[in-house]
């Protein structure tokens, strides 16, 4: 076996494999956070830019202050003010950087020192790939358990009893990844309050923050005390489309800024110049992404009402995000469930285990991931008649 870094045999994906029986003809796949895979959905105003970014050829280093290309922070530093609160100095506190996935990782590694037992805290069930990261850096994931009793919103108690003397930072995923909880002012008080107690750093993925139905969402950084310790990571993604785009953003302490910019370049270099402009232009006009939150918001509805409905099943209404996370402890194992689903309704829906072992006994399914009404109504129907089923024949209707 050859001499690796050990702690990276321990790194999780999910395995894709049992999807591949589907019938090709027929299957609808709820599984990925990609909006309206695989047809378009940019609209015009976005390629335009995009594309004449190109022609002007604009297709150099973006080496400027944060690597932001002059259109997109401008744009950034506008929607930041108005959508989260935050005044902005792109000089000193705005980084551009190629995913919020990077960004994540950048985030968690600036405040461990690898394989000297630093601790890092993490939600559970929650984003694996947080999980990885801590694992691929060389520090100690330390899991926070949340109930789904208390529709997953953060235990408090629970935070500080796992704070220890090598514990360096917490991620937060806000809204939460895969159970859709929105974290109220009040518990990110709390938190607040145990941070600056144990001097420790958040770092807060905010992918899906446009994504939040019927309640305040807060930036965590907003929060008196909290600018000076929290490592914000916003991602163009899951908000406004641009999965192929790759372009993500951060916000940093002043402290932070002149260390991680070096660090961005010498892991990954300036993130694409052309999609930084096409980005800037979904930003400056993002009216498509606010119709596709209430486009979702109906989608949630309807999902909610037929699943919850079904004999054994528990789906509660998520608070954001676009995705439900759904109970079906009684009519097996996350497995079970999932492969029933594939061979009798040919719909494929993630693994609740995909989001750690505390996720056993749920499915993630993803009410964004499928290109039209039609096609979402229709995996609706056929999981509402194959669990009904799958619920007759675990003596449960």
């Amino acid at each position: 076996m050859l001499n690796i870094d050990p702690s990276w045999r321990h790194i999780v994906s999910p395995d894709f494999t049992p999807y591949d029986s589907m019938d090709p003809e027929r299957k609808i796949l709820l599984t990925g956070a990609d909006l309206f895979f695989p047809e378009p959905c940019l609209p015009s105003h976005v390629i335009d830019a995009t594309k004449h970014a190109l022609d002007e050829g604009r297709t150099h280093y973006s080496l400027a202050n944060g690597y932001a290309e002059p259109e997109l922070r401008e744009a950034l530093v506008h929607k930041l003010k108005t959508f989260n609160g935050l005044d902005v100095d792109p000089e000193t506190e705005l980084l551009v950087v190629p995913s919020s996935a990077m960004g994540l990782y950048l985030g968690i590694r600036i405040c461990v020192t690898p394989n000297q037992g630093d601790e890092v805290l993490n939600i559970e069930p929650g984003f694996s790939e947080n999980i990885n990261d801590v694992l691929q850096i060389g520090a100690i994931n330390v899991p926070v358990p949340v109930r789904e009793e208390t529709g997953f919103h953060l235990d408090l108690d629970a935070i500080e009893s796992r704070i220890t003397e090598h514990t360096r930072c917490i991620v937060l995923t806000n809204p939460n990844n895969p159970t859709g909880t929105v974290y109220d002012r009040e518990e990110l008080l709390g938190l607040a309050d145990i941070l600056e107690r144990h001097n420790l750093i958040a770092v807060v993925d905010q992918d899906f923050e446009r994504q939040v139905y019927d309640k305040e969402y807060v930036t965590f950084a907003t929060l008196d005390g909290m600018r000076e310790r929290t490592i914000s990571v916003f991602g163009t993604s899951k908000d406004m489309g641009l999965t192929g785009y790759r372009v993500a953003y951060m916000v940093v302490p002043k402290e932070l800024f002149p260390i991680l910019k070096p660090a961005i370049f010498n892991m990954h270099g300036p993130t694409n110049t052309f999609a930084q402009i096409g980005a800037a232009a979904a930003f400056n006009d993002p009216q498509y992404a606010n119709d596709w939150v209430e486009l979702m918001r109906s989608r949630r509805e309807r999902g909610q009402r037929i699943l919850d409905d079904i004999p054994g099943i528990s789906c509660p209404l998520p608070e954001g995000g676009f995705y439900f996370w759904m109970n079906v402890s009684r009519l097996g194992t996350s497995e079970e469930v999932r492969d029933w689903l594939i061979k009798d309704a040919q719909v494929g829906v993630g693994l609740g285990t995909w989001f750690t072992p505390l996720g056993e006994g749920f499915l993630r399914v993803m009410y964004g991931a499928v290109p039209s009404e039609a096609l979402y109504d229709e995996a609706l129907r056929r999981m509402d008649t194959s669990l009904r089923k799958l619920a007759t024949i675990k003596g449960i209707a």
